[in-house]
């Protein structure tokens, strides 16, 4: 039970030559959501489901209504399947600009990961990413994830970061990354 993850088609570079060249670290943080953060998670679940909600022929209250339904559902769902699960919104500069939900039970799980569309494209998804595989690396676990099948840009960003399809059904694929192992005179 995921969502789709942040990065629908990612945007192409402004110039052919850009797309070649390596992108910067992008700065960001981490904190715990805090329930004044339920306005802008909301916000965010109803940017990330834009996609296929903005062509639904429905009054805007009675839209509204569902999508507040379906956000109360998720969340609920997540802490219900994940107990243990850590809940996070990725700042930059001290703004809310995204969402994270990891589980370590087993490995590294990555539950969801939305960004605002406008964050999207830059590496900020990938440096997030990259930061929880060298989180499972150094743990020498792997990192698994389940992204929607129609959710291209994120699929080729996985594909590029060494995520490997295990599994898939109707609508989603569980990818996994498997971390290099842990050197011998790192482990313990």
């Amino acid at each position: 039970m995921t969502t789709p993850p942040p990065e629908r088609e990612e945007p192409a570079a402004s110039r052919p030559e850009d797309a070649s060249l390596p992108r910067p670290p992008v700065p960001f943080a981490l904190r715990p959501e805090v329930e004044a953060d339920a306005p802008f998670r909301l916000a965010l679940f109803r940017v990330s489901r834009e996609p296929g909600w903005d062509q639904v022929q429905l009054p805007a209250d009675l839209l509204t209504k569902i999508m507040e339904q379906q956000f109360h559902a998720q969340t609920q769902g997540y802490r219900a399947t994940y107990p243990r699960a850590w809940f996070q919104i990725v700042t930059v500069d001290g703004a809310p600009v995204g969402r994270l939900v990891t589980d370590r039970a087993d490995g590294l799980h990555l539950v969801d990961i939305a960004l605002l569309p406008e964050r999207r494209g830059q590496g900020l998804g990938e440096a997030v990413l990259r930061t929880l595989m060298n989180e499972a690396a150094a743990a020498g676990a792997p990192m698994t994830l389940q992204v929607a099948r129609d959710n291209l840009g994120a699929q080729r960003l996985y594909a590029r970061l060494g995520f490997v399809a295990t599994a898939a059904n109707e609508t989603h694929f569980t990818l996994r990354w498997p971390a290099p192992p842990v050197p011998p005179e790192r482990a313990t």
